[in-house]
């Protein structure tokens, strides 16, 4: 798949852009704070309904929209797919009138539409895919887990609509049992009512874990070799650990892929993830959260059995990430049947000129990519001359012919 065009109005620092591409890779180049960045946040957003950048949607309005009386920002992007184009839009609406004096806290409402009808956020996942390289990528591999659950979570959810549901639906189950922890905690009452939220909680969690295993086996199988070629030989082994033993339904434990994906049904997983939590009810009851469940699982990066995140230096992470994010490219290619979007932003001069001869080889491989550099001249001359040359300066874009 590729994307033919990306249209802005009032987004970050483009008040307004028309771009037409090509499938081949792109470049786009210039100074820093000019709007490179701005692009590849763009196209992952209107990809998965979020930005990689920011929580927070009023930072994506032009700031000079703030002038008017209703503050918005527009991105549409239309990808060409073997099955035919599919067009995304993302409105972003800013009530100033939710706060009149401080336009800095006014509400922002996203509204969605695919192909011209409305649609809900969730529904963005599936109609297109992105696989998107940082140099901010190092930093998963060894921070909290949650960034690894989110790195996770995203990809799949770029397969699978109903993946996306499964995950909110969960999250809505677990605030409500949080909330009820805390209740029980200070008010006290009959710890049975947390049957149902444990139900729904079991219910929606234990997909999630499945597919999250199943995700990573196939990941895992691809990401061994890549990680060999870029790092003389050394196997990458990939790491689900559970924040309960699905087996004796006690205990966290790390598990190999086979043993977890083979073993395990979504039925079985469900079962023993409601006895772990009626288990372990009374201790959340006093902690006033739930403990347990995909919300605290953990993916490791393991290299001759040492933990990457704890022991790796920045070299043995960045090659560890970025032999992740390669291997999903081609999951998602066996998935779609066809190449996801590649995003590089910045990335190429985090590299040494192995790795980043390695990547520009992997680009071949798909039908676009698009990146970001500061310093055209780290690729090439035979590189440089075959993309297309984009420099971006002040929110505006030209192609260099």
């Amino acid at each position: 798949m590729w994307l033919r065009s990306l249209s802005l109005t009032q987004f970050r620092n483009y008040a307004r852009l028309e771009w037409r591409l090509e499938p081949r890779v792109s470049m786009v180049y210039g100074g820093n704070a000019q709007g490179k960045s701005n692009l590849l946040e763009a196209i992952a957003c209107v990809v998965t309904g979020h930005s990689f950048r920011t929580s927070n949607d009023r930072e994506l309005i032009h700031w000079a929209a703030w002038r008017d009386p209703m503050p918005f920002a527009r991105l549409i992007a239309e990808f060409v797919r073997k099955d035919g184009p599919v067009r995304l839009e993302i409105v972003l609406v800013a009530d100033k009138e939710t706060s009149p004096r401080s336009p800095e806290t006014a509400s922002v409402r996203k509204q969605v539409r695919i192909n011209g009808a409305p649609q809900r956020v969730l529904d963005l996942f599936g109609q297109a895919a992105v696989v998107l390289f940082t140099p901010q990528d190092v930093e998963v591999v060894g921070g909290p887990p949650s960034e690894r659950r989110r790195l996770l979570d995203l990809l799949i959810a770029q397969t699978s609509p109903a993946f996306a549901r499964t995950l909110a639906a969960y999250q809505r189950a677990l605030s409500q049992r949080n909330a009820l922890l805390r209740r029980l905690q200070e008010e006290g009452g009959d710890p049975a009512q947390l049957d149902l939220w444990d139900e729904s909680v079991a219910r929606y969690g234990a997909p999630l874990i499945e597919q999250r295993i199943r995700a990573l086996q196939a990941i895992a199988r691809y990401a061994e070799d890549i990680h060999k070629a870029l790092s003389g030989g050394e196997p990458l082994m990939l790491r689900y650990v559970p924040s309960f033993d699905p087996f004796q339904a006690g205990g966290q434990m790390a598990m190999g892929m086979m043993a977890w994906g083979e073993a395990l049904q979504e039925a079985s997983l469900r079962e023993a993830f409601q006895r772990v939590l009626l288990r372990e009810r009374a201790l959340d009851i006093r902690r006033g959260t739930t403990r347990i469940g995909p919300h605290r699982d953990d993916l490791r990066f393991i290299m001759d059995g040492v933990d990457l995140g704890l022991y790796g230096s920045r070299g043995q992470q960045r090659t560890a990430i970025l032999a992740f994010k390669l291997a999903a490219a081609r999951w998602l290619t066996s998935i779609f049947q066809e190449s996801p979007v590649l995003l590089l932003d910045e990335v190429m001069a985090e590299l040494d000129e192995d790795r980043r001869r390695y990547l520009l080889r992997a680009l071949e491989d798909v039908e676009q990519a698009i990146l970001t550099t500061a310093d055209p001249m780290l690729f090439e001359p035979e590189f440089r001359g075959r993309v297309r040359r984009f420099l971006v300066r002040a929110g505006f874009l030209y192609e260099e012919h």
